[in-house]
C-alpha cells in the first residue's frame, strides 16, 4: 500500500484526557475543543480502544514517501564505506547521514559539563528543556501500513501508537491466519549495535501467543517491563505470564520456574518450549514496580540500579535484542533505552548524546521518550550515573575500596569520601513536599525544625473527628531491600506525640520497635519515655501494659502488651533498645551493631510478622538511616553478591531527608560492613 491513514482519522478515535498513559494540557483552542468533545462522543461507542497522550506536537507525519525511499534512508553498517573513521555507534552514523539543523544544534556533550548543561537547561522552570524537547524531530516521513489494516488494530493498545513498517517486528506467518505476521514493535538501536532492543506495547490477551512468539523467534532472553499490571486503578498491561506452573500462549509454552520478588523491582525466570519442538529455552523476565503512577521517579538512583542488575545478568555472549516494554512501549520503555544505551556508552567515551539518541528512537518508533518529564528524568539518570559512576563494589573488593576512599593525596583538600558524602547533600525537595509537616496544629509536634517527613512517603494516621492535624507524626515510610514500606523511621516521642506514636504501631501493625538512642544523653532530652516501667499506661483508646523485661549484653529487649478498649483486641509489642551507641560519635566496632540487626530481623522473622518495623534515634534520620541502611545492604549481599552504600543512602534519602545524617556515620556503615564481610571470611 502506498497511502496511509492520516493523522487525523486517527484522532478520532482518541479518547478522553483522563484515559491516557500521562497527563497532558488540555486543548484551548475553539477548534481543538469541539474537536475533543466529538472524539469523545465517538469513542463511547467504540470502546475498549484506547490512545496514549500525544507529545505536544504530534510527531507522527502526515505525509508518507514510498517505502522503498524509507529503506534507502535507514543507515547500515555495510552502506557505508570500510574507513576507521566510520562510526560504528547508530546515532553517530545517523549523525553523519543526516545533518538536520537540530541534530547540528545539539551536538554530544562531554560528560564533566553535562553538570553545567543539566543547570543551564533547567534555569527559568525548565525553559530550554522544554525548546530542547520540542526541538526533536527526525525529519524523516514514515509509514505504518500495516499497523493500520483491519485485521490489525485491535491488536494496538492504543489508536496512535503504531509500528512503522521500515523498523517493525515481523513475525513468521502462521498457516491460514492473515495477519499472524504482525506486533506492535519496533527494533531500535542501542549504543554501537543495531537492533540492540524491541520496544513494544504491553501484551493484550488477544496477543499473548504473538508477543511470546515474538520471543522465540528473535530468542530474545531478557524481557524488561516498566510498568504495573494496574495503576491509578487502570489497566497498564495484562498479565501474559502464568503466577505458577506453566501455561500455553499459541504455539509457545511457558512455564515460571523462579520468582525473586524486591522492593523495587521482580525477577522471573521462564522455561520456554515450542510447540512440535524439543528444544527448551530459559527467558528472565525484569519487572520495575516503582515508576510512579503519574510523573516520574523523583530520583533515578533506584532506576539506575534496576538497569544495572539486568545489564549484570545479560548473556554477553548473545546479541538477541532485549525486549522493552511499559503500557505503550514509548514513553517509560524509551527512557530505559537511552539511560541504557548511554550508561553503555560512557564506558567507552567521554560523550553522551541524549539528544541524538532520542532523535534516532523517533525515526524507528513513534513518540519514544515520550513526555518533556520522561526526558528530564533520562538526562537527571545518565547526569547521576555519569557524576557517581558505579559505585557498586565485591565484598572481596571492599576493604582496598575504603582504602581508596579514605586516601588524601598531596595535592588535594578531600578525600573520596568526603566528596561521596558531599554529594549526598544534593538530594534535596521543594517546600510543597513538606505541607503536613508545616501547618500551624502540626508545628510543635516536630522535635526538630528542619527534619521533616516529606508528604509523599509520610505515615499518616486516621482523622480523629474533631481534631484537626489528627492524621499527622513525623514519620516516613522506607523501602527495604525486598519489601515494600519494611520500616517506618520516626524521630524520639515528644511527650505530646507519645499518644499518636503508639496509635501509629497500632494502625500499621508494627510489632516491633528499635530504639537507638538513651532517653536523656549529654544532660539533653532525647526521646521522651513513652512506654510504661510497671503500671499500665492509657493513650487515647489504647492502654499499653508491661509484660517483661530482658536485659542482654548491648541492648535490653522489652515486651509490652497493647489493647484497643473500643473492641478489646490485644496485640504483643517488642521494643529492641540498644544500649551501646556513644552520646558522642560513633561505635568504636560495628560488630556489635550487626549483631543487634541480626537479632531484630530474626525475631520478626520467627514470629512472621508483617506489619514494618518501626525505627527511631533522638531525630530519626542519622541512626536510624544507619540501621536501616546496613540491614538493606547486608540482605543485598546476601542475595546478589554486591554492596552499594551510596545509592542507597541516595534511595533513602529520597524518602526521608538527611537519612545517615553525618559523615562520620557514613564512614562507619563502611566500617561495620567491612567487618561483617570480613567475618565471614574466618
Amino acid at each position: 500500500m502506498e497511502t496511509t491513514i492520516p493523522f487525523e482519522e486517527h484522532m478520532e478515535s482518541i479518547m478522553h484526557l483522563e484515559d491516557m498513559a500521562e497527563e497532558v494540557e488540555t486543548p484551548t483552542d475553539s477548534v481543538d475543543m469541539k474537536r475533543l468533545r466529538h472524539n469523545r462522543s465517538v469513542l463511547m461507542a467504540h470502546l475498549p480502544i484506547q490512545v496514549i497522550e500525544l507529545p505536544k506536537k504530534p510527531r507522527v507525519m502526515e505525509k508518507t514517501i514510498p517505502f522503498e525511499e524509507q529503506v534507502e534512508s535507514i543507515v547500515y553498517v555495510e552502506d557505508l564505506e570500510e574507513d576507521i573513521a566510520t562510526p560504528t555507534d547508530p546515532v553517530d552514523m545517523r549523525r553523519l547521514r543526516h545533518h538536520t539543523p537540530a541534530l547540528m544544534a545539539h551536538l554530544p556533550i562531554q560528560a564533566n559539563e553535562l553538570p553545567k548543561k543539566v543547570k543551564k537547561l533547567k534555569a527559568n522552570n525548565n525553559e530550554l528543556f522544554s525548546l530542547e524537547y520540542e526541538s526533536i524531530e527526525p525529519e524523516q516521513q514514515f509509514t505504518w501500513e500495516i499497523s493500520s489494516l483491519e485485521m490489525n488494530k485491535p491488536k494496538n493498545r492504543y489508536v496512535n501508537v503504531v509500528a512503522y513498517d521500515h523498523s517493525r517486528v515481523v513475525l513468521q506467518t502462521l498457516k491460514s491466519i492473515p495477519g499472524s505476521d504482525y506486533i506492535n514493535a519496533n527494533f531500535c538501536d542501542g549504543y554501537r549495535k543495531q537492533n540492540a532492543y524491541i520496544a513494544t506495547q504491553g501484551p493484550l490477551p488477544d496477543t499473548y501467543g504473538d508477543f511470546w512468539r515474538m520471543v522465540w523467534e528473535q530468542k530474545s532472553t531478557t524481557i524488561v517491563m516498566l510498568s504495573k499490571l494496574v495503576e491509578n486503578e487502570r489497566p497498564k498491561c495484562d498479565q501474559y505470564w502464568p503466577n505458577r506452573g506453566s501455561q500455553t500462549y499459541g504455539v509457545i509454552y511457558v512455564s515460571i520456574s523462579e520468582v525473586q520478588e524486591l522492593a523495587t523491582y521482580c525477577i522471573r525466570t521462564f522455561n520456554l518450549e515450542r510447540v512440535g519442538s524439543a528444544e527448551k529455552r530459559q527467558v528472565t523476565h525484569f519487572q520495575f514496580t516503582a515508576w510512579p503512577d503519574h510523573g516520574v521517579p523523583s530520583h533515578p538512583a533506584s532506576f539506575l540500579m534496576f538497569i544495572r542488575r539486568v545489564r549484570s545478568m545479560l548473556d554477553l555472549i548473545s546479541s538477541d535484542p532485549i525486549i522493552v516494554h511499559c503500557s505503550a512501549g514509548v514513553g517509560r520503555t524509551g527512557c530505559f533505552v537511552v539511560i541504557d544505551s548511554m550508561l553503555e556508552r560512557l564506558k567507552h567515551e567521554t560523550t553522551v548524546d541524549i539528544y541524538g539518541h532520542v532523535t534516532c528512537l523517533r525515526a524507528q518508533r513513534n513518540y519514544m521518550v515520550q513526555t518533556e518529564d520522561q526526558y528530564i528524568f533520562t538526562y537527571n539518570a545518565v547526569l547521576e550515573a555519569s557524576t557517581t559512576g558505579s559505585t557498586e563494589v565485591l565484598p572481596c573488593n571492599l576493604y582496598s575500596h575504603i582504602q581508596q576512599l579514605l586516601h588524601l593525596p598531596p595535592s588535594e583538600k578531600h578525600t573520596k569520601m568526603e566528596l561521596e558524602f558531599q554529594k549526598l547533600s544534593k538530594i534535596r525537595k521543594n517546600t510543597s513536599e513538606f505541607v503536613s509537616a508545616n501547618l500551624p496544629v502540626n508545628k510543635l509536634k516536630n522535635r526538630f525544625v528542619n527534619i521533616l517527613p516529606y508528604e509523599s512517603t509520610r505515615v499518616s494516621l486516621e482523622q480523629i473527628g474533631g481534631m484537626d492535624g489528627s492524621d499527622y507524626i513525623n514519620a516516613n515510610y522506607i523501602d527495604g531491600y525486598r519489601h515494600k514500606r519494611a520500616y517506618i523511621a520516626t524521630q524520639g516521642p515528644l511527650a505530646n506525640t507519645t499518644a499518636d506514636f503508639w496509635r501509629m504501631l497500632w494502625e500499621q501493625n508494627c510489632r516491633i520497635i528499635v530504639m537507638l538512642t538513651k532517653v536523656t544523653e549529654l544532660e539533653k532530652e532525647k526521646c521522651h519515655q513513652y512506654w510504661p516501667d510497671e503500671k499500665p499506661q492509657r493513650h487515647l483508646y489504647f492502654t499499653v501494659v508491661p509484660v517483661t523485661e530482658y536485659n542482654m549484653p548491648h541492648y535490653i529487649m522489652r515486651e509490652f502488651r497493647i489493647t484497643d478498649t473500643r473492641n478489646g483486641q490485644s496485640r504483643t509489642i517488642r521494643q529492641f533498645h540498644f544500649m551501646d551507641w556513644p552520646e558522642k560519635s560513633v561505635p568504636k566496632s560495628g560488630e556489635r551493631f550487626i549483631e543487634f540487626i541480626g537479632q531484630v530481623l530474626k525475631t520478626k522473622h520467627q514470629f512472621g510478622q508483617e506489619g514494618p518495623v518501626t525505627i527511631h534515634c533522638c531525630d530519626g534520620v542519622g541512626r536510624t538511616g544507619v540501621f536501616i541502611m546496613l540491614s538493606i545492604v547486608l540482605e543485598r549481599m546476601t542475595y546478589e553478591g554486591v554492596i552499594d552504600i551510596f545509592q542507597y543512602v541516595c534511595i533513602l534519602r529520597t524518602q526521608r531527608p538527611g537519612m545517615v545524617q553525618t559523615e562520620e556515620q557514613y564512614q562507619f556503615c563502611y566500617r561495620a560492613t567491612l567487618e561483617y564481610v570480613s567475618s565471614l571470611e574466618q
